[in-house]
């Protein structure tokens, strides 16, 4: 999966249509009102938490998940409001795109941090032992330790079975891990399959991006056929699947090459960007019943209410009529071979 199918999740619900606008210079819709300073939030119990995200100074949270794992510096400040936007590799079942998207109307900033599917995570011996003791298979199996497992761990231990503030241990388990690894507390989260990132990109007539190099790699087990010629182009649905997933193939000589998973997510990010640019408008806000009824085959998400979907549309509209200012990140790590496998070590305190 990739990072356009969870951002266009976000896109269904008013979520994320404002993440990368910055501004527009058509009038505001109609406003809806929205706790702009959001420091007290109510999770899904109707408990009430600080959320003062921002503050240097406040104790990360520890949810025994990691052997005291830390990133080298908090990425969000308070007021924000952080999503998590997943898609799910169609082959493995794994994880293939991970990002939160943090928009701060105090700050009139959009953030995305696009974490690497690689990531390795230190688990703490508690959720080691409960691991071998529910599904000795996954703790017996190479990379279940990296961030993209990281849901299959949750679910095979029944983390916080019910009572999480998603009621579902796949999301519970990865946002408590980001909260606690990256200091980002998660308030929603939206999933999307590959087929709906299609339908999404050819319902908005393509996407015209500059492909930066020849494209061409073919894979019939995941039935992944990429053919793009370099330069600028208007992409389909089934092009911009290609696109956003290239890593390997063959360059405009005949020579076969491996790009690393920075070029990837680069990619993706651009993307992203002229997705944003050249739909995310006002003018559009007529496809979103279209939206809906595509999605609702191929999303999930906690954005599941009236109220919320109102709160995100709310965001939606300060965006683009204001002017955001776009940030995009890939966390920072460094490539490692542990027993043979391939991890990325997050850069530490």
């Amino acid at each position: 999966m990739y990072t356009i199918v969870a951002l266009v999740a976000g896109v269904l619900t008013g979520l994320l249509l404002s993440a990368l606008i910055g501004s527009d210079d058509s009038q505001a819709i109609s406003d809806v009102t929205i706790d702009d300073e959001n420091d007290i939030v109510n999770d899904n119990n109707g408990h009430k938490n600080d959320n003062k995200k921002g503050n240097a100074t406040a104790k990360w949270p520890d949810y025994n998940i990691t052997k005291n794992q830390r990133y080298y510096k908090r990425l969000i400040t308070d007021s924000d409001k952080n999503v998590l936007l997943v898609g799910e590799d169609a082959y493995s079942g794994n994880y293939d795109t991970i990002i939160v998207a943090s928009i701060s109307v105090k700050n009139k900033k959009i953030q995305l941090f696009n974490f690497p599917r690689d990531i390795y995570i230190d688990y703490s011996d508690e959720i080691l032992s409960r691991l071998k003791e529910k599904s000795p298979a996954l703790y017996s199996a190479k990379g279940f330790q990296k961030i993209n497992a990281a849901h299959t761990v949750g679910a095979r231990i029944e983390y916080k079975k019910g009572t999480g503030r998603f009621g579902d241990s796949n999301f519970d388990f990865l946002a408590d891990l980001i909260e606690e690894v990256f200091g980002i507390t998660i308030d929603d989260y939206a999933y999307v399959n590959t087929k709906g990132f299609r339908e999404i990109v050819d319902m908005f007539g393509g996407v015209e991006v500059n492909v930066p190099v020849r494209m061409k790699y073919d894979d019939p087990v995941q039935g992944l056929h990429i053919d793009l010629k370099k330069g600028r182009q208007l992409l389909n649905g089934v092009q911009a699947e290609g696109f956003v997933r290239f890593r390997q193939g063959y360059d405009e000589n005949g020579v076969f090459k491996t790009y690393s998973d920075q070029f990837r997510k680069e990619n993706q990010n651009e993307f992203l960007k002229e997705f944003f640019k050249q739909h995310v408008n006002l003018k559009n806000l007529g496809k979103v019943d279209d939206l809906i009824g595509l999605l609702g085959k191929n999303i999930k998400t906690s954005i599941n209410n009236t109220k919320k979907i109102s709160s995100y549309a709310g965001l939606l509209g300060k965006a683009l009529t204001g002017n955001f200012e776009q940030e995009s990140y890939i966390v920072e790590c460094e490539g490692k071979k542990i027993n043979g496998l391939y991890f990325e070590i997050i850069k530490s305190e």
